[in-house]
């Protein structure tokens, strides 16, 4: 892949003191040209459009990539050289130097407007700085015309107006941009405001490294008027060609070059950590890592492009290498993005996979919801990174959500009481400030449902010493959001089953009652009653009516209670499920069906009057519905047609237990359980797939293997 004359050429230009500056020229230049075309791209497409800053920003830092662009093509062609194109790049050059310290200055001053900090010179301030630089760009036009480049070349002074000898040009672009990069320094060192939100926060905490970069931005500045001022001085007649100008105006550039580099460096680092000139959440860590890897990409790129061109190897060998070293880049940015997404993924699980409600909430002992305080914990570890961190339910949610959630669990600082923060939230809030509290909390995110505030999550400081960005706290809010509803809704859930619970036992217990009251109750004093009247020495004929009246009805009542035998618990709690469903389609459903066929696995008949008396009067009950609904639906309305049941009690291979219910009648699609048939239809069903799921059994309708259908009940 490396031809052999590279070393060669390589070990030439270590040795040059003239090439080795060129390298590292072009190195620099290439890489402010990279880094500033990635971040003017971002910015433009990421940040909000809507913003004027975002805008702004995008402008300057492209304008800044086409003069470094210009810059880098000068300096490849190499200085001494006059022909067209470097005319053309030239030119070109000045349109964005004369924008990009005004730009610079109004970006500085639309963050220093949204942190709050003091604008009020800088209104006129900006406003003059503006009408200077139409000033020049009008004398570049007009007045002042830039001269050809072979004139710059041989260091030649064109005839034009002169203030002390130096270009009338060149003084008021000097004092201007050394203007443009010093009031900036001045406004971003005034007093900001308190920390109103994480925003504001992100704000304050980019300050320093706006500062820095304006700092670098002046000294750059400041070393281009000591260029120039060293290029118009009475130095000998010389052009660019001599080894020693070159060299002079290289060690220059060079120091220019690096110092808008690391103003360069020191911007991107603000914009991509703390979310200035966007205008809107940014993915931070995702944003950090790919601007980390542009940087390290535009550095390896630069360093190798330009002693490619230092070194002059044929075009195919510098073409083959800078495309390895893209190659090899983009595979590196892949398995970065690789990695992030698996992190993230992690993260995310447990989140996206089974909560496991039913299996809890059907479980015998109902323990108790453990999968909020699990989710909570990995929201605040893993996801927002934070030190500490309350959930604390508010309004209607307060009696049903449970005690707060704290993090970590084992926390000994009590969440903040939330009394005091129901009317500070305003609709669509995203957090405030926690102001004056010992326990280390810092901003309160308001959590929302249909019916106002449910909730407010408490936040303490970042584990990494960061600030908490926009995107989490969106992340904080939506959490928090679904814990509360998911925690609110499985309690309400586990409340429902034991009150569907409570309400079967009741059943169990009024129908036992009932039987019990007419057998040791009403029939004794029935037979008393009777005893009394027909006692009397001389009835009279109302009393022997009477007497007769209460016979009968004491007969029917006996004769009712002989007939229906013993109850269904009582019955199960005998014989078992196999006898109880026998006594069932023998007794209250005789005549129904024209036949019966039985499947009665003994093994799973002894398994069955195992089952506690509770799980198996719910099974009976609901298989009682289902016999009833097959002898009233399964013939479709023809009386006359033959009907057959098949009942089937067999063990599966998971281990449960199953019964199978099944008719050879019309099937689901033509008898009266489709609600389009028969609305209303099929409800008892769903309410007793309700109580077997209570039990933690499941019910199961479709079609029959003989034609009809067929309900499986496991348990």
């Amino acid at each position: 892949m490396i031809p052999p004359e590279f070393w060669e050429k390589l070990a030439a230009v270590l040795s040059n003191e003239l090439l080795l500056l060129n390298w590292a020229v072009l190195t620099v230049s290439f890489y402010n040209t990279i880094s500033l075309l990635w971040l003017g791209i971002m910015v433009l497409l990421v940040g909000n459009r809507r913003s004027p800053g975002s805008w702004l920003t995008s402008a300057g830092l492209l304008l800044g990539a086409l003069f470094f662009t210009s810059h880098t093509a000068i300096l490849g062609r190499g200085l001494a050289e006059t022909s067209f194109g470097m005319t053309f790049w030239w030119w070109v050059s000045w349109t964005p130097a004369v924008v990009a310290p005004l730009a610079w200055y109004a970006a500085m001053f639309w963050y220093a407007s949204a942190a709050n900090l003091s604008t009020t010179f800088h209104r006129l301030s900006l406003a003059a700085s503006s009408g200077l630089a139409v000033f020049i760009l009008l004398m570049v036009i007009f007045t002042n015309p830039l001269p050809n480049y072979m004139y710059v070349a041989g260091r030649t002074i064109v005839a034009t107006p002169t203030i002390a000898g130096i270009p009338m040009l060149i003084v008021f672009y000097l004092a201007f941009s050394i203007y443009c990069f010093t009031m900036p320094i001045h406004m971003l060192l005034s007093r900001p405001r308190a920390a109103a939100s994480p925003a504001d926060q992100s704000r304050r905490l980019a300050r320093p490294w706006l500062v820095g970069a304006s700092v670098a931005m002046l000294l750059a500045g400041l070393m281009l008027a000591w260029t120039a001022l060293w290029a118009l001085g009475p130095l000998p007649d010389i052009g660019l060609g001599d080894p020693n100008v070159e060299r002079a105006v290289k060690l220059f550039d060079v120091t220019v070059s690096a110092l808008v580099g690391i103003a360069i460096t020191l911007l991107g680092r603000a914009i991509v950590s703390y979310e200035v000139f966007i205008g809107r959440p940014l993915p931070r860590n995702r944003f950090f890592h790919q601007w980390r890897s542009t940087v390290l990409l535009a550095i390896g790129f630069g360093t190798v492009a330009s002693a490619l061109l230092v070194i002059e190897l044929r075009p195919i060998y510098s073409l083959m290498m800078a495309v390895t070293l893209m190659a090899l880049f983009y595979a590196l940015y892949s398995w970065r993005s690789y990695a992030e997404r698996e992190r993230f993924m992690a993260n995310l699980r447990p989140f996206l996979s089974s909560q496991n409600l039913y299996g809890r909430l059907t479980s015998a002992d109902n323990p108790a919801d453990s999968t909020a305080p699990r989710l909570f914990e990995t929201l605040c570890r893993d996801i927002l990174g934070v030190q500490q961190a309350g959930l604390v339910p508010v309004g209607s949610l307060a009696a049903v959500a449970g005690p707060p959630l704290l993090y970590p669990p084992d926390s000994k600082a009590g969440a903040p009481s939330v009394a005091a923060w129901g009317g500070r939230f305003q609709p669509g809030a995203h957090c405030l400030p926690v102001e004056q509290n010992p326990g280390g909390w810092m901003w309160a995110v308001p959590l929302w449902s249909p019916q106002g505030l449910a909730g407010v999550l408490f936040l303490g400081a970042k584990s990494s010493g960061g600030v908490l960005s926009e995107e989490e706290v969106e992340l904080a809010q939506t959490g928090g959001e679904r814990l509360l509803d998911m925690q609110a809704g499985s309690e309400m859930a586990r409340l429902s089953m034991d009150l569907l619970r409570r309400r079967l036992a009741q059943q169990r217990v009024l129908e036992g009652q009932g039987r019990r009251v007419l057998h040791d109750e009403i029939l004794p004093e029935l037979h008393t009653a009777i005893l009394y009247l027909g006692g009397q020495p001389d009835p009279t004929p109302e009393n022997r009516q009477a007497v007769e009246t209460l016979s009968a009805a004491h007969r029917r009542i006996a004769d009712l209670l002989h007939a229906a035998g013993p109850s269904a618990p009582t019955r199960l709690a005998q014989e078992g499920l196999a006898a109880a469903l026998h006594s069932l389609l023998e007794t209250d459903l005789a005549g129904e069906f024209n036949e019966v066929h039985w499947h009665i696995e003994p093994s799973a008949e002894a398994r069955a009057k195992e089952l506690p008396l509770f799980a198996a009067e719910v099974i009976y009950f609901a298989a009682r519905e289902v016999t009833r609904n097959a002898a009233r639906y399964a013939r479709g309305g023809d009386r006359s047609r033959r009907l057959a049941m098949t009942i089937a009690l067999e063990e599966t291979s998971a281990g449960k237990l199953r019964l199978r219910i099944a008719d050879d009648g019309v099937g689901l699609n033509n008898n009266a359980l489709s609600e389009e048939s028969a609305p209303g239809a099929g409800s008892g069903l769903r309410i007793h797939s309700a109580m077997l799921a209570a039990v933690g059994a499941s019910l199961e309708l479709g079609p029959s293997p003989s034609g009809g259908a067929q309900a499986l009940i496991e348990f």
